[in-house]
């Protein structure tokens, strides 16, 4: 039996889809679409890349006179002296693939047997079996058979010179085709590759460059953004800088990169958890900033500060206590900092969602890389419970990571952008207004001249100085004998205001550019949107937004020439 590498490839169902751009104003349905739908495409572009990548390194199993079978699995735990004993006395059972899982079990014994059609032209070749685990800390146990010293026992420790797996030169001293491992963990995920030195080096080199690429990118992006929170003192940028690097910290610690680079600290050692509670924490501080949740609901805010408070009292506790609690006190403990995890993450999703209904355009973005986060995450935390057959794969999750970076990125922007906007809006704002002004100060000006010229009487000025701030926003006047009404529109709304003059005294003091008659009765403002429509015959009405006023049948060829 071959070992061939497995891929299941990530699917999201397209209700689930429909059922979260419903969720959504019509204006954002597109935007976020396409940012989802980038995400998507991009998580089936990187299963397409494994999935070929997987077919060309069976392809090669396939050829190379390094195959090998996995023939059985147990839980007993046997020693040496067990497997001195007739194979034949000893329980395996049938395994099919190369990925093992353990489970809630603590150990597990692997039967693996040599090609027996090629072992014959190995012999004098260097095998090298590789072990690629979600985490190198735990050793394993290696039982082979030799002429002389019978069953040996040798114990391999996983070293972050060889990133995350665990790399076991097998004996050319041995005696048979059939050797045993013993693996060690809980939850312990691993696919077993058998290779020569060529192709191992190959293999090691290729991870290595991913490896590289996605730490540079880590990295830049976390500069890039600590350079803009110094230039414009956002502190999004500030927040999603530390969150790339613990993001950074967390994968160099899962990988066992962080005590290869740091041999003699020895509190590196094993942080993961730590390091990934702290990651939490980060994530939530970003959402606050990002999403600005404290505007988008108080209620969440607090939710989401007490959460984090309280991830960081079960960190601390775990660093300091952890060897004086008891098993069960730190198992609670656990259970509660993924119970907190879990409420931080629910409330940035349920803030994001409410961001996104308020045509918050960065929401969008954020939506969409939390979605695929929390579709990423439930297969891990499903494989990771035996649940679902997954091959656990750290390149997968870098480039998921890096796919969410990228959204993430993309939000900061239109950020950005929109501050930009928003600078210009207030900018033209206040240039509009400051016309305004002018052209107030103009038409207060041109009635001073008017009164000095005894052009207008000087008893009026007060009057007509009512209008000046708001002549462009009037709609009409009506005579009210001696008398004016004067209906304006600002902000929406309509106001009234009497004035103690007539519309000929109106129309002296302002002009056709603002006032123009159309009926004997009224005068109306030339500058806004107006449309005529027939009365009767021979007349007719002027429709100002929800007003009507009549037209005069002299003033019928000048009202037309206004529309």
């Amino acid at each position: 039996m071959n070992f061939s590498r497995l891929t299941r490839p990530v699917t999201i169902t397209d209700s689930f889809i429909g059922h979260q751009l419903g969720l959504f104003n019509d204006k954002y349905n597109r935007l976020v679409f396409i940012v989802l739908l980038m995400a998507i495409i991009s998580i089936g572009m990187v299963w397409l890349i494994h999935s070929a990548a997987e077919t060309d390194a069976e392809n090669k199993v396939d050829q190379s006179p390094l195959t090998f079978e996995v023939a059985a699995i147990t839980e007993n735990d046997w020693g040496i002296t067990a497997l001195i004993s007739p194979l034949n006395k000893v329980s395996f059972s049938p395994h099919q693939g190369n990925f093992i899982n353990l489970g809630k079990r603590d150990f597990l014994w692997l039967k693996l047997t040599l090609a027996p059609t090629k072992a014959e032209n190995n012999g004098k070749k260097s095998q090298i079996l590789v072990l690629k685990k979600n985490r190198i800390h735990t050793p394993v146990e290696l039982h082979y058979l030799t002429l002389k010293a019978g069953w040996v026992k040798k114990i391999v420790h996983g070293s972050a010179q060889f990133h995350q797996n665990i790399v076991i030169r097998l004996p050319k001293k041995m005696a048979s085709k059939t050797f045993y491992l013993k693996l060690q963990g809980q939850y312990l995920r691993t696919s077993l590759y058998l290779f020569d030195d060529e192709a191992f080096f190959a293999d090691l080199q290729l991870s290595s460059l991913y490896s590289g690429l996605f730490f540079g990118m880590l990295l830049l992006f976390s500069l890039y953004h600590l350079m803009l929170y110094l230039r414009l003192k956002t502190p999004a940028y500030l927040a999603y800088s530390v969150m790339l690097l613990l993001l950074t910290s967390w994968f160099l610690s899962g990988q066992g990169w962080l005590e290869y680079l740091l041999p003699n600290v020895t509190y590196v050692k094993n942080i993961t958890v730590i390091i990934g509670g702290l990651l939490i924490v980060s994530i939530g501080e970003f959402a606050k900033h990002y999403l600005q949740i404290k505007e988008l609901s108080r209620r969440i805010y607090q939710v989401l500060i007490v959460a984090q408070l309280l991830l960081l009292l079960l960190l601390l506790a775990r660093l300091s206590l952890q060897s004086l609690l008891p098993s069960s006190v730190r198992q609670f403990c656990y259970g509660l900092g993924l119970f907190t995890c879990l409420v931080i993450f629910i409330a940035c999703l349920s803030a994001a969602i409410i961001g996104v209904h308020k045509q918050k355009t960065a929401a969008g973005y954020y939506l969409a890389a939390t979605i695929m986060f929390f579709v990423m995450a439930s297969i891990m935390g499903l494989s990771a419970g035996n649940i679902i057959d997954f091959h656990f794969s750290w390149p997968l999750l870098q480039m998921t990571s890096a796919i969410e970076i990228i959204i993430f990125s993309a939000g900061l922007v239109s950020i950005y952008y929109q501050q930009q906007q928003n600078e210009k809006a207030v900018e033209i704002q206040l240039q509009q207004a400051q016309q305004k002004l002018v052209k107030q100060l103009e038409i207060s000006n041109q009635l001073k001249d008017k009164v000095l010229n005894n052009v207008i009487a000087h008893k009026l000025f007060p009057e007509l100085a009512k209008v000046t701030a708001f002549l462009p926003e009037i709609m009409y006047v009506q005579a009210l004998g001696n008398k004016s009404l004067v209906v304006y529109k600002k902000n929406q709304r309509k106001y009234k205001i009497e004035l103690a003059c007539n519309l000929q005294n109106l129309v002296e003091s302002f002009g056709d550019e603002y006032l123009i008659r159309i009926h004997k009765s009224y005068l109306v403002n030339p500058r806004q949107a107006m449309s005529l429509q027939r009365r009767s015959s021979a007349d007719y009405d002027l429709q100002l937004d929800t007003e009507t006023v009549p037209v005069g049948r002299k003033f019928l060829n000048q009202t037309k020439k206004l529309i």
